[in-house]
C-alpha cells in the first residue's frame, strides 16, 4: 500500500508546487485587477440597481392605479405592496451614490417629483372612493401618467449614465486583465508541460488498474450486476476492487428483491383493477386506451384489440372524452359534479347512467403520465331523484288547492265578513295569514323549480337592455331595503349592452338574489347591483355587507331548501335553485364568494346571443 500511496504524493507535491508558482504571479496580476472591478460595484453598480428598482416600482404603482379604477382594488392593492416603500429605498440609496456628471439633476427629479405622484396615486386607491370612476380616469391620464413617464425617464437617464460609467471602466479593466493573462498564460504553459509529465507518468505506473473498474462499473451502470474484477494487488486498488465486487454482489441482491416486490405489486394492483364493478378506462398522456377493465369491456369493446387506439375514436364526442382531456391538459381531478359529466349507456331498452370521474397520473417529477377514469353507476340515484321530483311536482300541485281555500277563508275571517274578530282573535288570525302566506310561497317555488328541471317551462328569449333588467330588480327591493336601513344602488354599466333572456326569468333571478342580500344584511348595510358586458357574456354582480356564509355552506347554498345555520331565516330555501336552474338552462353560470362578518358577492354571467331567434 505504501508504493501507491507515496508515488501519488509525490506527484501531487510537485504539481502543487508549480501551480503554487503559477497562481502566486496570476493573483498579484489580478489583485489589480480585482480593485478595478471592486471600483465600478462601489460606484455604480448600485446606482444602477437602485434606478432599475425605482423604475420597477414606478410600472408597479401605474398598474395597481389602472386595476383600482378598473374595480379590481384588492388586485391593485396586492399589485403595489411595498412598491412606495421600495421607491423610496432606492431614491434615498441614489441621491447618497452620485458619482457620476449629470446624475445629481436626475436624482433631484426623482426625490422631488415623486411625493406628488404618491399623493395622486393614494387619492385613486382611497376606499371607500373619494372620486367617481371617471373623475379618477381623468386624474389618472392627465395628471398621473406625465408623471409617470417623468419619472421613468429620470430613472433610465440615472441607469444609462452609471451603465455608461461601468462600460468604461469595464473597457480598463479589461486591458488590464489582458496583462495580467499574457503573463499568467506564460507561466501557466511552463508549469502545464511539467504537469503533463507527472500525470502521463502517474497513469501509466500506478493507474492503469482504474480503467479495468471504470469498465465494470459502466457495465453495472447498465444492470449487469454480475460483474467481478480481478486484480492480484495489495494496495489502495486492490482493496477498492474489493469493494467494488462486494456492491455488485449486494446490487444483485436488492434488484432481485425489488423485482419481486413489484411483480407482487402489479399482480394485486391487476386483480383489484379486474375485480372492480365500476367500468375503469386508463389512458396514456396523449389520450390513447391503454386498459379497460371487465366492466368497461362490456360496454366499449375488448381491451386488447382496442388498447393504443385514441379515446376520441373509440367513444366519439362523449362526456368521458372530454373529462379525460380536461385532466390531463389541467393536471388536476376533473370534477364529477358537473351537468355534463354523466355517461348514459343504452342497452335495448333498459338505460344506464354513469357519474365520470377522471384522475391523472404523474410520475415523480409531476409530469403527467395519463389519466384513470372510474365510471360510477348513479342509475339508481337518479331514478330515486326522478321519484322525488315527481312527488314534489304532485304534491306541491294538489296543495294549491287547500292552501288557495284557506287563503281566502283566513281573508274573510280577518275582513270581519262572519262576524267581528276580538283583538287576541285577530291576532291569532293574523298569524295564521302569515302562515299560509308562507305557504303558498313555497308551493308555488315547489311547481317553478319541478317544472324548470323537466323543461316544461322553457325561457321565452327576447332582446333586453342590460341597464334597464337591473334597475328593475333593484326597484322591486329598494323600498323594503329602505325600510330595514340598508343602501341598495344600482350601477350600471358604462356602455349598455343587449342581450337575449326570458326578461321575467333573469329578473326573477336577480330579485331573488337581491331579497337573500337584503334579508342577511344588517341595518347600516350596503347592496349593490352592477352590470358589465362584453361581445359574448352579460353579467350582474351582486354584493352586500351582511353577514357572511361559512366556507363549509358556501358550495350547498344552490342545493333546494339549504339553509346556512346561525344565519337570518325567512325564506324557503328553493330561491337560489331556481336562480341557478334558469341561468343553467339560459347557458349561464352562477358563482359566489363570501367569508363571515365580510359580506357575499353573487356573480351572474348570461350568454349575449342565443342561437333561437327573437
Amino acid at each position: 500500500m505504501k508504493n501507491l500511496r507515496t508515488q501519488l504524493l509525490v506527484s501531487n507535491v510537485l504539481l502543487v508546487v508549480m501551480l503554487v508558482g503559477a497562481m502566486a504571479g496570476a493573483v498579484a496580476s489580478f489583485f489589480h485587477l480585482g480593485l478595478s472591478i471592486d471600483r465600478i460595484l462601489k460606484n455604480n453598480y448600485a446606482s444602477v440597481v437602485a434606478a432599475q428598482r425605482m423604475k420597477d416600482a414606478l410600472a408597479k404603482l401605474n398598474i395597481a392605479s389602472a386595476l383600482c379604477i378598473a374595480g379590481e382594488y384588492q388586485e391593485g392593492i396586492l399589485q403595489s405592496s411595498g412598491a412606495v416603500s421600495s421607491f423610496l429605498s432606492a431614491s434615498n440609496i441614489e441621491a447618497h451614490d452620485i458619482t457620476e456628471p449629470g446624475e445629481q439633476a436626475c436624482s433631484d427629479a426623482l426625490v422631488q417629483g415623486f411625493p406628488a405622484y404618491q399623493r395622486n396615486y393614494e387619492e385613486i386607491i382611497t376606499q371607500p372612493p373619494l372620486l367617481s370612476t371617471s373623475q379618477r380616469l381623468v386624474l389618472y391620464k392627465s395628471v398621473m401618467q406625465p408623471q409617470y413617464l417623468g419619472l421613468v425617464a429620470a430613472a433610465n437617464k440615472v441607469l444609462i449614465i452609471n451603465q455608461r460609467a461601468i462600460l468604461r471602466a469595464n473597457q480598463q479593466a479589461k486591458q488590464e486583465a489582458a496583462r495580467a493573462s499574457y503573463i499568467s498564460v506564460g507561466v501557466t504553459l511552463v508549469s502545464l508541460a511539467c504537469g503533463i509529465v507527472l500525470v502521463w507518468w502517474t497513469v501509466v505506473h500506478a493507474l492503469r488498474p482504474l480503467k479495468t473498474l471504470a469498465r465494470y462499473a459502466a457495465d453495472i451502470g447498465t444492470g449487469h450486476f454480475n460483474q467481478q474484477v480481478v486484480l492480484h494487488r495489495t494496495d489502495e486498488i486492490g482493496t477498492l476492487a474489493v469493494a467494488f465486487n462486494n456492491m455488485a454482489a449486494s446490487l444483485q441482491a436488492a434488484r432481485k428483491f425489488e423485482q419481486d416486490r413489484l411483480r407482487i405489486a402489479e399482480t394485486m394492483s391487476d386483480a383489484a383493477l379486474e375485480n372492480l364493478y365500476d367500468p375503469v378506462i386508463v389512458t396514456d398522456s396523449n389520450e390513447r386506451l391503454v386498459h379497460l377493465n371487465p366492466a368497461a369491456e362490456g360496454l366499449f369493446g375488448n381491451s386488447n384489440s382496442l388498447k393504443g387506439a385514441s379515446v376520441a375514436a373509440v367513444l366519439g364526442n362523449s362526456p368521458i372524452t372530454a373529462a379525460i382531456s380536461d385532466a390531463i391538459s389541467s393536471k388536476c381531478v376533473a370534477p364529477s359534479e358537473d351537468d355534463d359529466r354523466y355517461f348514459v349507456s343504452a342497452a335495448g331498452d333498459s338505460q344506464r347512467i354513469y357519474r365520470i370521474r377522471v384522475t391523472p397520473m404523474f410520475n415523480s417529477g409531476r409530469e403527467v403520465l395519463g389519466a384513470v377514469a372510474v365510471l360510477e353507476d348513479i342509475t339508481h340515484l337518479r331514478q330515486l331523484d326522478n321519484l322525488k321530483s315527481e312527488f314534489i311536482g304532485v304534491a306541491s300541485h294538489e296543495l294549491r288547492t287547500p292552501v288557495t281555500s284557506l287563503m281566502l277563508s283566513v281573508q274573510i275571517l280577518m275582513e270581519g265578513a262572519v262576524g267581528e274578530l276580538s283583538p287576541a282573535q285577530l291576532e291569532v288570525v293574523q298569524a295564521q295569514w302569515e302562515d299560509v302566506q308562507r305557504l303558498e310561497r313555497m308551493t308555488r317555488d315547489l311547481l317553478d323549480i319541478t317544472r324548470l328541471e323537466a323543461g316544461t317551462s322553457p325561457p321565452r328569449y327576447e332582446l333586453l337592455s342590460l341597464n334597464r333588467v337591473a334597475s328593475e330588480a333593484a326597484a322591486r327591493l329598494r323600498a323594503r331595503a329602505q325600510a330595514q336601513g340598508i343602501t341598495l344602488t344600482s350601477s350600471p354599466a358604462i356602455e349598455d349592452f343587449d342581450f337575449q333572456a326570458d326578461g321575467e326569468q333573469i329578473t326573477r333571478v336577480l330579485v331573488n338574489v337581491l331579497d337573500n342580500a337584503v334579508r342577511h344584511t344588517p341595518a347600516g348595510g350596503r347592496v349593490e347591483l352592477t352590470t358589465s358586458g362584453d361581445a359574448e357574456t352579460v353579467t350582474f354582480t351582486i354584493s352586500d355587507t351582511g353577514e357572511g356564509i361559512p366556507a363549509a355552506f358556501v358550495d350547498r347554498i344552490f342545493q333546494k331548501f339549504a339553509q346556512v345555520p346561525g344565519t337570518t331565516s325567512g325564506g324557503s330555501g328553493l330561491g337560489l335553485s331556481i336562480a341557478q336552474t334558469i341561468i343553467h338552462t339560459h347557458g349561464g353560470d352562477i358563482k359566489v364568494k363570501s367569508a363571515p362578518g365580510v359580506g357575499t358577492v353573487f356573480t351572474i354571467r348570461v350568454p349575449r346571443y342565443n342561437s333561437k331567434e327573437v
